[in-house]
């Protein structure tokens, strides 16, 4: 018999998303986003949290689900559902990701990763950031990773991590998806900023 699985959930900055973190790995090596039904590619996962109304998207990574709904619904009532939906894929015999949603991302190019991603920093994401005083430097690109460092008020800030995950990290897989992981490599323990523990 398997053990029951564990499912927290966690509410992000955005109103329309809820991030779901799991005792177990969900896909390995990967982050894929997912904005179609049709883009499951046959993922048991994917498929069954698109049947769910309301579900309008959804990132798979590591052992987190992050899922953006489209109705005023409230996460409390409608996050149990969802955590049912992902108990009972993941109980299954096939791998919750297929193959082939995994192939995509595994076969786009990656050379351009590095000028795409430098390009959006300085363009869409800094300019945001740098009204709060902060800002994320492009470190390096080795293969599909990439590695980013924050600096200015983003480094040891509090909220520095979900602006990493669900601004920065988002934002790089909408302009470069076969973006493996994205890597923080901030010592935001050395930040200025006072609510930083």
């Amino acid at each position: 018999m398997q053990d029951e699985i564990r499912i927290t959930g966690e509410l992000t900055p955005d109103p329309a998303v809820c991030h779901f973190r799991v005792d177990r790995s969900v896909l390995e090596d990967w982050s894929l986003s997912f904005d179609t039904p049709e883009s499951s590619l046959g993922s048991p996962l994917v498929d069954a949290l698109f049947a769910v109304e309301g579900v309008a998207g959804l990132r798979v990574a590591g052992k987190s689900i992050t899922v953006k709904k489209d109705h005023d619904v409230p996460w409390q009532e409608f996050a149990p559902e969802l955590g049912k939906v992902i108990r009972e894929s993941l109980q299954g015999e096939a791998h919750p990701i297929s193959e082939a949603a995994i192939d995509v991302a595994r076969n786009m190019p990656a050379e351009g990763i590095e000028e795409t991603v430098r390009e959006l920093l300085d363009r869409q994401v800094n300019p945001v950031l740098n009204t709060h005083g902060g800002y994320v430097r492009l470190v390096k690109v080795e293969e599909r990773d990439v590695y980013v460092e924050m600096g200015g008020g983003c480094q040891g800030c509090s909220a520095s991590q979900a602006t990493l995950k669900y601004g920065v990290e988002n934002a790089i897989r909408e302009v470069a998806p076969q973006v493996r992981n994205v890597i923080d490599m901030t010592d935001h323990a050395a930040g200025q900023d006072p609510y930083y523990t």
